[in-house]
């Protein structure tokens, strides 16, 4: 199954990533061009439901 690891930043934007075996959350920040204080929440999401409307 194939996971993606939803960011929901400060300003209200949402930036997912696809989750890989070995890269690192300092990572996947620097790839996705955001820092720790951007970030509002977090969560870990399957393909189906990352593509749900909101």
């Amino acid at each position: 199954m194939i996971m993606y690891q939803e960011y929901t930043l400060r300003d209200g934007t949402k930036k997912s990533i696809k989750v890989v075996e070995g890269r690192s959350y300092k990572e996947e920040m620097k790839l996705l061009g955001i820092t720790e204080r951007d970030i509002l929440s977090m969560q870990l999401l399957d393909k189906k439901s990352l593509q749900k409307p909101k």
